[in-house]
């Protein structure tokens, strides 16, 4: 995205006032059963885990989008030389969320909190996979990590090949859209995710 791009789609991305038709946004949660040196999370870290999904989805109503939230027990990371989230624990036509104490420096070198990608090919000493996935470590995360997170899923950036360029210009766009989503816009960047296969209208 060039930067001109990026200033007129933050230009003509914003409809004040307006209702939306609602958007139905699956999600499967995953807490880390490796966390905390294998005990898991706790239950404080679980209590933040919901609290952060909740603000993520009372920012994002304003929108239209709606959330379908099913939480799966037992997932892990597995390290091969770097961080992996086994396919069995992920599943198509969600965006599969893994939250765990702290992300590995190899998934979150500028230590956000968070990490987002879509389905990859595969390519040398690592292999590909089909699934829209999300890390969230709560030790760094901020209540703005998780919605930041999502917003690069829904204005489709994951489903789009990486570039510097792109990932650039994306960062700044959505963090500048959910500022404006916060003080009552709808984001019609947002909803370009209607189609996915995770949504539903």
């Amino acid at each position: 995205m060039t930067r001109r791009g990026f200033l007129f789609g933050a230009s003509t991305a914003v409809l004040v006032g307006a209702t939306p038709p609602p958007i139905v946004v699956r999600v499967q949660m995953l807490p880390d059963a490796g966390a905390n040196a294998g005990k898991g999370l706790t239950t404080a870290d679980r209590e933040r885990m919901r609290y952060l999904q909740r603000k993520a989805e009372a920012e994002f109503a304003v929108s239209g989008i709606r959330f379908e939230v099913q939480y799966s027990e037992g997932a892990f990371l597995r390290k091969l030389g770097y961080s992996e989230l086994p396919d069995k624990f992920l599943v198509a036509g969600r965006i599969n969320v893994f939250v765990t104490d702290s992300l590995t420096y190899d998934m979150d070198h500028d230590r956000t909190g968070g990490a987002s990608m879509g389905p990859r090919p595969s390519r040398p000493k690592m292999i590909g996979n089909r699934f829209y996935q999300t890390y969230i470590g709560l030790r760094e995360a901020k209540e703005t990590t998780l919605p930041h997170e999502y917003a690069h899923h829904f204005t489709l950036d994951t489903q789009n090949k990486p570039s510097a360029p792109g990932n650039f210009w994306a960062d700044p766009r959505n963090d500048y859209w959910l500022w404006r989503q916060r003080r009552g816009a709808v984001i019609v960047g947002f909803r370009a995710c209607a189609k996915s296969q995770w949504a539903s209208t």
